[in-house]
C-alpha cells in the first residue's frame, strides 16, 4: 500500500493504511500521512474494472463532476464549500489515476474530516439532511456544461434488462441453486408484472432524462459529525443520464427502513413514514422547482421500483456465484434479495401514503417560498 500511495501527490510520510468502509464494489483503504506539522488522511481505492470496464472514461467523468460541483458551490457562495464536494488527489504525473504493473487502476481522494456516514438512518432529521444534500447535488447538475458524460454502466437502471439477466441466470443455473430459490424467483416474476403495470399508468417511460447520481444510498452522503448537516455526496461513479426515479427511489429504499440490507428477520421489517417524510421534504427542498408534474406523479413508485431492482440484482448474483457484489458470508446475496423483495412489498403497500407525504411536502415548500 505504501508503494501505491507514493504514486500520488501526498505530502508527508506514509504512516499507516487500513481497509475502510462498507462498499460492495471497490477495494477501499484509509491512509494516514504525517509530517512535522500535522497528520492527514486520504482515501485510496482500487477501481473494480469488472464493473467499470472503461476506467479512463470513469475518471474523466469524475474529474469533470468534481470540478463542476466546486464551480457551482463558488457561484452559490456556499458556506464551507471545500467540505461540500470530493477532492481528487492527482498522481505524481498529474493524472487522475494510476495504473499499476498488473493493470490495476487506483485513485485517491482527500478524506473529509469531521464527517460521518451511516448505513441505516437514525432520525427523520438525518433522512431530511441526506436527501436535501442529494437534491442540491442534482440541482447543480442541471447546469452541467461540456460533452455528455460517459455511460459508466450501460442499462444500469433498465428494468427490462435487469429482469432479463435474472431469467438468463435462472436458465444457466451455473451453481445448481435455482431449485432452492423457487419462492424468490416466483416473487420476482409477480412483482415484475405488477410494477411494470403501475409504471405504465404514470407514464414512467416518458420521464425527462437528467444527469442524476443513480446510486443515492444513504451511506453515499457525508454528514457533519457534530450538527448532522448533509455535506458531501460521494461515490460518483454512476453519475450519468437517468431519471429522478433512480435517485429518489434509492433514498426511499435505504432511508425508510432501519433494517439491514441483508436483514434475515423479514417479519420485523417495517417502513417508517416519518423517515419517508424526511426524505421527501429534504429532496424536494434541495432540488428546487425543477421537477415536472409528471416526475412528481411518478415518485411514489420510485421506492418499490428501486427495491425491486436491487432484489433482482442480488438474486441474479446469487445464482451466478456472487461475481458482482462483495459478500462476507455464504448466501449473503440471497438474504439481500429476500430483504429487498420484502421492502418492495412494504413500500408498494404504502404508495398512497407516500403520495400524500410528497404532496404535503410540495405544499409546505410552496408556502415557504411565498
Amino acid at each position: 500500500m505504501k508503494e501505491t500511495a507514493a504514486k500520488f501527490e501526498i505530502p508527508g510520510q506514509f504512516a499507516e493504511a487500513a481497509s475502510y468502509g462498507s462498499g460492495h464494489i471497490h477495494d477501499t483503504y484509509l491512509l494516514r500521512f504525517e509530517d512535522s506539522a500535522r497528520s492527514a488522511r486520504y482515501i485510496l481505492q482500487r477501481i473494480n474494472t469488472q464493473v467499470f470496464r472503461d476506467p479512463v472514461a470513469l475518471m474523466d467523468n469524475l474529474s469533470r463532476i468534481c470540478s463542476h460541483q466546486r464551480r457551482e458551490l463558488e457561484r452559490e457562495r456556499a458556506r464551507d464549500p471545500e467540505r461540500r464536494h470530493l477532492h481528487l488527489v492527482a498522481t505524481t504525473e498529474g493524472r487522475t489515476h494510476w495504473v499499476d504493473p498488473d493493470g490495476g487502476h487506483w485513485r485517491c481522494f482527500h478524506f473529509q474530516e469531521g464527517t460521518r456516514s451511516v448505513d441505516q438512518v437514525e432520525t427523520e432529521h438525518q433522512a431530511h439532511e441526506a436527501a436535501r444534500a442529494f437534491g442540491r447535488f442534482a440541482a447543480r447538475l442541471t447546469h452541467f456544461e461540456g460533452p455528455r458524460l460517459a455511460t459508466t454502466i450501460p442499462d444500469f437502471h433498465n428494468l427490462e434488462r435487469r429482469y432479463a439477466a435474472l431469467e438468463a441466470a435462472i436458465r444457466r443455473d451455473s451453481h445448481g441453486c435455482a431449485p432452492s430459490v423457487e419462492v424468490e424467483i416466483d416473487q420476482a416474476a409477480s412483482w415484475y408484472e405488477a410494477l411494470r403495470g403501475s409504471l405504465r399508468e404514470v407514464g414512467a417511460e416518458r420521464l425527462p432524462i437528467r444527469i442524476v447520481h443513480n446510486d443515492c444510498k444513504i451511506n453515499n452522503i457525508l454528514l457533519d459529525a457534530e450538527t448532522g448537516e448533509g455535506l458531501c455526496v460521494i461515490d460518483l461513479d454512476t453519475v450519468m443520464d437517468g431519471t429522478v426515479l433512480a435517485d429518489f427511489g434509492e433514498l426511499v429504499r435505504t432511508a425508510s427502513c432501519r433494517s439491514a440490507e441483508d436483514e434475515a428477520g423479514l417479519g420485523e421489517m417495517a417502513i417508517e413514514l416519518d423517515l419517508v417524510r424526511g426524505v421527501a421534504r429534504g429532496y424536494l427542498s434541495g432540488i428546487g422547482a425543477t421537477l415536472t408534474p409528471q416526475e412528481l406523479n411518478a415518485l411514489p413508485l420510485a421506492g418499490p421500483l428501486m427495491a425491486f431492482e436491487n432484489a433482482v440484482r442480488f438474486l441474479t448474483d446469487h445464482l451466478s456465484g456472487d461475481v458482482y457484489f462483495q459478500t462476507h458470508r455464504e448466501a449473503q446475496n440471497l438474504d439481500r434479495a429476500r430483504a429487498q423483495l420484502r421492502r418492495v412489498e412494504l413500500l408498494y403497500a404504502e404508495r398512497d401514503a407516500i403520495r400524500q407525504i410528497i404532496e404535503s411536502a410540495q405544499l409546505e415548500l410552496r408556502g415557504a417560498g411565498k
